[in-house]
């Protein structure tokens, strides 16, 4: 009975005992059963009840309903990414009295823990999800396994990518509706070059985001498709170029300047991959002109255009060297991995080919080999390789021609 779960939280709120609250109104043995809701009892009773604790019960019940109502408007809000709107209804429900309610305490605590990645907040999802898990046992199917998508986003969003799929691919589909994990997982599988799995969970994804018609994460998942369909070899550019125009167009008809940057820079990179470094650089400078700096995009897009303006030749070394100083800064700044990114940047422009190999094999493998992100462990393992093989370091080179065989797989191999 809700009207009992209302009396108990306001006695507890304002320090009441059974006893002092029921005096001359009913036992400690009736109350007990009326908070518990395992009785029958009069309206008169629960009437002298609330107002001895100074509220409307029929305004607390109609106030306990919308309240969870809200909180339901507030995971949508979060997976449409409305971004106002979910900040306007955490405001709302920070002074509700209510939230504190058992009923809510978790459902709410996971929300914010989701608010605060939304809003780049790491430190205080971190918290959150840490304490979430003390008491995860108790939680309802459907709550630990929102626990489990909230926490597989934080771990991509922290760059643990091997850890965010092992806890996605953990939640019980049976025991929740929320189909958009397929969209985190296919990302996660994109980031360990795994593009045939990103594929599929991407595909699944964009059913989901169509059936409920949410257009910005429509365009991501395109996007995300996009970007699979040219992984492994280079798809028709034409029609890479087509999709790329036609989701810039939907950004620009539901005003979503993050997401057209994110268009813009994928679409440079397609141009770096065929070698047309001008045109490259251009989208990733309006890639830049519409991310905020200091975000993870922003450095992202930044170490985009620096390595093509050295590939192409497009700027000065000391201007390149400036921003790669300047995107070093700002990684270290908001402990962003992509620190890594800037400081071979600097080797390279500086010409240290040692520090730069040696930074790879000592900082860089390392650490994408732990958080598994399998493009760039390729990607600097060749590049290693290729050095060794030059300098005559023989057993360096069979080392790693060893451990890049190791995790191909044969068309036949089936273990």
């Amino acid at each position: 009975m809700i009207i009992g779960k209302i009396i108990k939280f306001y006695r507890e709120r304002e320090g009441l005992t059974q006893g002092q609250l029921g005096e001359g109104i009913c036992s400690v043995t009736h109350l007990s059963k009326i908070e518990r809701g395992i009785t029958e009892y009069s309206g008169e009773i629960t009437h002298l009840l609330a107002r001895r604790l100074g509220i409307n019960p029929e305004e607390e019940i109609i106030r306990f309903h919308q309240l969870a109502k809200r909180l339901n408007e507030w995971q949508e809000s979060m997976i449409m990414q409305r971004i106002q709107e979910s900040e306007l209804i955490k405001k709302q429900l920070q002074d509700e009295k209510l939230i504190h309610m058992p009923d809510f305490q978790t459902l709410y605590g996971l929300l914010s823990a989701r608010y605060y990645i939304s809003v780049s907040d790491l430190e205080s999802a971190s918290k959150l999800i840490s304490e979430l898990n003390k008491t995860s046992a108790a939680f309802s199917p459907h709550d630990a396994n929102l626990l489990k998508h909230i926490q597989g986003i934080y771990y991509f969003r922290t760059g643990q990518y091997s850890d965010c799929i092992s806890c996605l691919a953990s939640i019980d589909r049976d025991q929740y509706n929320y189909d958009e994990y397929y969209y985190h997982l296919a990302i996660a599988y994109h980031s360990i070059h795994s593009n045939i799995t990103a594929y599929y969970y991407g595909k699944k994804a964009l059913q989901y985001f169509q059936r409920t018609l949410n257009i910005l994460r429509i365009i991501d998942t395109e996007m995300l498709l996009i970007v699979q369909l040219n992984a492994k070899e280079l798809h028709d550019f034409n029609e890479t170029k087509e999709k790329y125009e036609q989701l810039i167009k939907l950004c620009d008809a539901c005003n979503s300047g993050d997401r057209k940057s994110n268009l813009y820079h994928n679409l440079a990179f397609e141009y770096f991959r065929r070698k047309k470094y001008r045109e490259s650089g251009s989208l990733y400078e309006e890639a830049l002109k519409l991310t905020a700096e200091n975000t993870p995009h922003y450095l992202t897009a930044l170490d985009g255009y620096i390595h093509t303006c050295y590939k192409g030749k497009l700027k000065s070394g000391n201007a390149l060297i400036k921003l790669a100083e300047g995107g070093l800064e700002m990684a270290k700044a908001t402990q962003s991995f992509t620190w890594i990114h800037f400081q071979l940047h600097l080797h390279l422009l500086k010409n240290e080919e040692q520090q730069y190999y040696q930074f790879i094999a000592e900082t860089a493998l390392p650490y994408f080999k732990k958080i598994g992100y399998g493009l760039l462990i390729d990607h600097y393992e060749k590049k290693l390789f290729q050095f060794y093989s030059e300098k005559g370091k023989d057993q360096k080179a069979i080392e790693l021609a060893h451990s890049f065989i190791h995790k191909q797989k044969s068309y036949y191999d089936h273990e």
